[in-house]
């Protein structure tokens, strides 16, 4: 009995997502280029990325266009690689052709998320 309840709590523990709110999962190679955007890259239980994607949530309710993406590592392990991902949570800044213009490596506040937004010409 002991062993069903730990694996439902193991199972229900890894289905679960973080709330980013109206910012959308993809895989890096999902992402449409065309516009200057930020890519936010963190994995399942990541006490970090967890604790930054309410920060997110709010961001795009209060700026619904602002291009942002969030990537799961666990789930595109690849897309992190080939963004030279070393270090979780890892903010990628984007310009209108795709090419990286910025990078913020670790936790972010909700005030330098948005400076970071204003720097790289991403918050609409």
């Amino acid at each position: 009995m002991i062993k069903k309840i730990l694996l439902i709590t193991l199972l229900t523990i890894a289905s679960m997502a973080y709330d980013f709110g109206d910012v959308p999962q993809v895989k890096v190679t999902e992402i449409p280029k065309g516009k200057p955007l930020m890519i936010e890259f963190g994995k399942t239980e990541c006490i970090w990325c967890e604790h930054m994607a309410p920060y997110f949530k709010e961001i795009k309710a209060k700026h619904p266009k602002t291009p942002i993406y969030y990537v799961n590592t666990d789930t595109d392990f690849l897309g992190g690689i080939n963004q030279n991902i070393e270090v979780l949570p890892t903010a990628v800044f984007w310009d209108a052709e795709g090419k990286e213009i910025g990078r913020y490596e670790g936790y972010l506040l909700p005030e330098q998320i948005m400076e970071l937004l204003v720097k790289y010409g991403v918050l609409i």
